[in-house]
Order: C-alpha cells, then sequence, then structure tokens
C-alpha cells in the first residue's frame, strides 16, 4: 500500500468565516507542504497551528498581478485552506486554516515559479479580532432602547459644545453647554477609563427631537457621580411620551439628605419616590428607574431601594410636544431610556455586572460569550461540564485570542484548533476522563509501528513545577508550594493568568500545576514514526493532540523502555509520493492515568 495521498484544498470565492465554503482541488500544482500542530511544553495550554504549502506556479494561475489567470481577484488574504490525506479508502483531515498571502516568485532565469503559502489556524486568525471595550454596549443595544448615549465621545478641555451621539432607534444627539469640561477618573470607580468611557463634570447635556410619543411604561438608566456643591444634584430630566422624569440626589442638607429622588409628572399626575436609604453624593452609583401606571421602582447598584410613593393625581406640567433630556450638576455615562419597557431588575443587574466587566459564569460561557461578541465567530466547541468559573472580562477592546487564552488558563486545559478546523477547549478533567486519551491509540517503536532511527527521551526539570501563582479576578494572587518537590530539586515557578473566580478554583489549578508538576516525566524529542508506505497509516494520521500513544525504545541492551505519552505535537512533511509524520509526546499528563501501577519507579516504566 503507497504512502498517503494528499488532498489540498483552497476556497477562493468565499470568505475566511463561511463554515462551508465552495473548495477547489489543487493538489496536482502542489510541489511540498510541511504542517505543524501542538504545544512547545507541558505548560503551554494554548496550541498553535501552522502549514506551508509551495505551489507551482509556472503558467502564473497562482500569480494574483496575472489578470489573464483562472483565479484572478480570488488570490485574496485569508481565503480558507483545507489539507487532508486519504489512506486505504478513507480520508482524514490533517490541518484547516488560512492563507496569509500569495507571494509569486521566479527562479531559473524565469523559466519556474512558485507560490509559497503560509497558512494559520484560527485562534491565530482571532489574535486580531477586537472585543468590546464596554460589555455592555451589545446588549444594550439587542434590547431596542429608544435612546442610548454612551457619553465617552471624546471631549478636549475648553471647547465648545461637544455633540454626543445617541446609539438608540430613535436618535436625539445631545448638545452640551460650552461649559462641559472632561473629568480624568472613570465613574465606575476602579475601573479602567476604557470601561465605561469618558465622564462629564460641572456641565449640562441638553437635547430634544423625535415626536412626542404616548408612553404605557418607561424605563431609564445611568451611571452617575454627583458633586459636593449642595443642593440638587445628578439631576437629570426626560421627557418623553406623556412622562416626565426628573432624577436627582438630594444634598440641599434638608429632611431627604444623601436620599436618591425620582418625581414622575404627567398632565395629571405628580408622584414622588425616594430612596429608602441614603447615600454618599460623590461616590459614583447606577441608577435605574422604571415606572408603569403609577408603579415604581428605583434600584440603585442593581438594589431595590424604593420607598414609599407620594404624591397624588393633581396636573402639575404639561409634558411638551417634543422629546428632551437635561443632564445637570455631576458625571454621567451610559444613559439610556426605554419606551414602552418594563426593566426587570435582575436586566439591571445584568447591565451593570458587564458594565463593570464582573460577570460569574462557567469557562463554557466565558467561550460562548466571547464567541458571540465576535463580529464573524469561528467554529468552536466549548468544554463539556466545565471546572471552573471565571469573573473578570477584560476591558479595553482586547483581542478574543487573548481573552480566550485568559479562559483556557481559567479551566487548566488544553485550547486548540482541531484537524478539522474548529476552535476547542476541553474542560480541566477531559485528558484524564475521554476514552483515547486513557487508553493508547498505538505504540511506537518495539512491538510496535517503526520509528526512526533517532530517538531523544527528556528526562530533566526543565518541565518541572513546584510552586503555583494563580492570578484570580480583581488582583488577587493565590500561591501553593510543593514543599518536598522545592526540597528535592529546587524551586520552579508557574505564573498563571486567569479570571478565577474563587479561592476553590484556584487551588484546583494550583494541585494540578504543583502537583504533578513536582515529579519528572519523560517527553519525547521529534520522533519518525510510520517510515514505510505498508505502514499502518490510519492510526496515525487519525491522532488527534492530546490523545494516547505508547513509545517503546529498545536500547542495545537492558530492558526495553516502555512511556505512555499524550501528543503535545504532530508535524507532517509531505513531498510528491513521500509522506513523513513525527510526534511528540509528554509523559506528565500520560503517566498518571494508568491504573495499579505506580507514578515512579517502574523498572519499565517512565513517568
Amino acid at each position: 500500500m503507497p504512502y498517503p495521498v494528499a488532498v489540498v484544498e483552497v476556497a477562493f470565492t468565499d470568505g475566511p468565516y463561511v463554515v462551508s465554503p465552495t473548495w477547489t482541488d489543487v493538489t496536482a500544482y502542489v510541489r511540498s507542504m510541511d504542517i505543524s500542530r501542538g504545544i512547545p511544553d507541558d505548560w503551554t495550554l494554548q496550541a498553535d497551528g501552522s502549514a506551508t504549502v509551495v505551489l507551482s506556479n509556472r503558467d502564473r494561475r497562482f500569480d494574483p498581478f496575472n489578470t489573464t489567470g483562472p483565479y484572478y481577484g480570488n488570490l485574496l488574504p485569508r481565503r480558507q485552506i483545507r489539507i487532508r490525506a486519504t489512506h486505504g479508502g478513507t480520508t482524514y483531515d490533517v490541518f484547516r486554516g488560512f492563507i496569509a498571502g500569495w507571494p509569486p516568485e521566479w527562479t531559473d532565469a524565469g523559466q519556474d515559479s512558485t507560490v509559497t503559502l503560509q497558512c494559520f489556524d484560527s485562534l491565530q486568525l482571532l489574535g486580531s479580532a477586537s472585543l468590546p471595550s464596554d460589555w455592555a454596549m451589545s446588549y444594550i443595544r439587542a434590547q431596542s432602547p429608544r435612546h442610548y448615549w454612551e457619553m465617552d465621545d471624546p471631549i478636549a478641555w475648553y471647547t465648545n459644545a461637544i455633540t454626543l451621539k445617541d446609539l438608540g432607534t430613535v436618535t436625539s444627539s445631545l448638545s452640551t453647554f460650552s461649559s462641559l469640561t472632561y473629568q480624568g477618573s472613570n465613574i465606575a470607580s476602579g475601573l479602567p477609563s476604557s470601561s465605561i468611557g469618558s465622564d462629564y463634570q460641572n456641565g449640562v447635556a441638553l437635547g430634544s427631537g423625535g415626536p412626542n410619543v404616548a408612553a404605557t411604561s418607561l424605563s431609564v438608566m445611568f451611571w452617575t457621580r454627583g458633586t459636593s456643591v449642595a443642593g440638587y444634584s445628578s439631576l437629570t430630566d426626560f421627557s418623553t411620551g406623556q412622562h416626565r422624569i426628573q432624577i436627582y440626589h438630594d444634598n440641599g442638607g434638608g429632611t431627604h439628605n444623601g436620599k436618591f429622588t425620582v418625581e414622575v409628572q404627567t398632565t395629571s399626575v405628580h408622584y414622588i419616590w425616594r430612596s429608602n436609604i441614603t447615600f454618599e453624593n460623590t461616590e459614583p452609583h447606577h441608577v435605574a428607574f422604571v415606572y408603569t401606571a403609577g408603579n415604581g421602582y428605583l434600584y440603585i447598584d442593581g438594589y431595590d431601594v424604593t420607598g414609599a410613593r407620594t404624591g397624588g393625581g393633581f396636573p402639575l406640567v404639561v409634558v411638551p410636544a417634543t422629546e428632551s433630556f437635561a443632564f445637570g450638576l455631576g458625571q454621567f455615562q451610559q444613559a439610556v431610556v426605554f419606551n414602552d419597557r418594563f426593566l426587570l431588575q435582575s436586566e439591571v443587574q445584568y447591565v451593570i455586572s458587564l458594565s463593570e466587566a464582573q460577570y460569574y459564569e462557567t469557562t463554557a460561557a466565558r467561550m460562548q460569550r466571547i464567541n458571540n461578541e465576535i463580529t464573524n465567530s469561528v467554529p468552536m466547541s466549548y468544554p463539556s461540564s466545565p471546572a471552573s468559573y471565571v469573573l473578570s472580562l477584560t476591558p479595553g477592546a482586547t483581542t478574543a485570542a487573548a481573552e480566550l487564552t485568559k479562559v483556557s488558563n481559567s479551566e487548566f486545559a488544553p485550547l486548540f484548533v482541531n484537524k478539522a478546523g474548529t476552535l476547542t477547549m476541553y474542560n480541566q478533567n477531559q485528558i484524564r476522563s475521554q476514552t483515547k486519551s486513557v487508553v493508547s491509540q498505538a505504540t511506537y517503536g518495539a512491538g510496535g509501528l517503526s520509528i526512526g532511527t533517532e530517538v531523544q527521551l527528556q528526562y530533566d526539570g526543565d518541565s518541572m513545577r513546584n510552586l503555583a501563582n494563580i492570578q484570580m479576578s480583581s488582583g488577587g494572587v493565590y500561591t501553593q508550594e510543593n514543599t518536598s518537590s522545592i526540597t528535592n530539586y529546587g524551586e520552579a515557578e508557574q505564573y498563571l493568568d486567569t479570571q478565577l473566580a474563587s479561592i476553590d478554583d484556584s487551588i484546583a489549578v494550583a494541585d494540578i500545576v504543583d502537583g504533578w508538576g513536582g515529579n519528572v516525566y519523560a517527553k519525547a524529542s521529534p520522533v519518525s514514526v510510520v517510515l514505510s508506505p505498508s505502514g499502518s497509516w490510519g492510526t496515525t494520521l487519525g491522532l488527534e493532540l492530546f490523545e494516547r500513544f505508547t513509545l517503546a525504545v529498545a536500547p542495545p541492551s537492558g530492558n526495553t523502555i516502555t512511556t505512555p505519552m499524550l501528543v503535545s505535537r504532530i508535524s507532517h512533511s509531505v513531498t510528491p509520493e513521500r509522506w513523513f509524520t513525527t510526534l511528540e509526546g509528554s509523559a506528565r499528563w500520560a503517566a498518571v492515568f494508568i491504573l495499579n501501577q505506580s507514578r515512579l519507579g517502574g523498572t519499565d516504566l517512565l513517568g
């Protein structure tokens, strides 16, 4: 039986985010290719995947500058590529990713030409996909608010009036007074300035426009911080529909000093609600008020602080024929108006959590959230039965790849693009439970499939870790030592940047790091496998990262060294009628799975 037959296809007419593109077979033009997928060591959880494909370009069909070429206009960066192998009637996935570019090259005095494609996987593609600077924005906009002023528009010192953009369904951009200035501190205490946006101090934002609409209910919410000036600070005035709502923090020193107050006025009623507790005026707060048919609820920082309603059914003011809005003394951000919408307390709390970039959820849910926020998502496989909970969300428009790295660190589980091109994250215990990581899929070497003449088993302390520093959400660091290992081998530290939400989850990760990291395990340098065309290629081509194989080395004298390993890297080098595969593996995460055998000291087992 011959070597595997390569199948190389390119999606010339579809973009990078099309899940099922139209593939064109270019195998006949492939001169050589190299594919590599894997991790460099035991402690890098995020795998890389790349391929280099050399195409014959003698007829200039892969030359993007050839206007008469068959693919002219479609030789574009980030077109998808798929590499597969056929052997014994079965086709195996090898690599799926994206082409960086199409660089033509001429040699032999112009008689020969090639195009070398450098290819990368979807995790690297997400390295340039940005996430929101404000995690609440997409959620708020998805709720179709009538008005939504982020109030993070750039403002220079001592400028004239500024226009604040309205992102709602009925736009009414606010025009500020010329006295508006920029306040450097952020309104949500302790957050980076990019999380909520700019702040407004000692100025008024005014706006009007849009028809006066009948409303059976109304909800408003915003972030605010008052001033030290005595009187009514943090004043807002919303007139929409048949309601006029004023919200302010009473700082006048009287009976209601320190309380948030809401006044609802129509042509026939004037209702007043005051918070049933007092609040520090100059501290930042999130304020939300929901109203319908005379019933109102006041939520400060997500808590229901609604006091008894006063006032009654008597006319006070006629609402103007158009909407109008005003923001008085204080700082304001993320002001939202919902017409005919009665927000639930849980919805208000959700907005606050996202605004503060602090949301408690599993790593699987966080991975889903990241994927949802990407403008053009990629196929992802989420961890089943995740072990860890995360809290922090990184503000400031970080990349999706960087955020996913923190999530996989939090779960302490592999993150990789599989052979078929799906971005995959395991759960924390998956390589200790799934069949293909527990049961050896193949034996290479003595008594098994053939291997190359050069084999190196590394057995040193470079891959050890016996001191774990786990960076948690909100800046906490959990530190744990394996004192016995430190005494025997010396200190070897592992730092993990995570978003873990609890000490318990941090302890679970640290137990893995300095528990299994505190011992010496064997690691195989690249080993050539399945050397002959008649070898069992199907088994090798079927292997995926983090699946188990057995390496058996028979030295000229003494016992055979049998080492169970998990695949840490798979590499292929292909030329016409030749296919060479090398494997790298580590016994660290494999040896501990073997039942009824000691972890160390066996006469025929390393690890």
